[in-house]
């Protein structure tokens, strides 16, 4: 059965390390590479609304701004776990693909 509905709400749950990571390059290295320039309007409001609510996970887990070599040392943290995470798309079997 599929659902068609668009305005449901979906979940998704992430560690707060995976959290960081990706908000991290929503903020900062997509819009640095000029990636969202070449996006539609749509596009654009989706990442946005993506990474606005990155930032409120991260708030709600308790990370907040800090001093550059802190920051720069939380980062590194939030990678090395991010490398721990497995990932099912690195994984060869195609039933885990979302389109077939």
């Amino acid at each position: 059965m599929t659902n068609d509905d668009l305005t449901q709400e979906a979940t998704l749950r992430l560690s707060a390390g995976h959290l960081l990571v990706v908000w991290d390059v929503l903020a900062n290295k997509v819009a640095e590479t000029g990636f969202v320039d070449v996006l539609t309007d749509e596009e654009k409001q989706a990442i946005w609304a993506l990474q606005d609510l990155c930032e409120r996970g991260l708030i709600d887990a308790g990370i907040a701004a800090r001093p550059q070599d802190e920051w720069e040392a939380l980062m590194h943290v939030a990678r090395a776990h991010v490398k721990s995470v497995p990932v099912e798309c690195l994984n060869d079997d195609p039933a885990n693909a979302m389109t077939k």
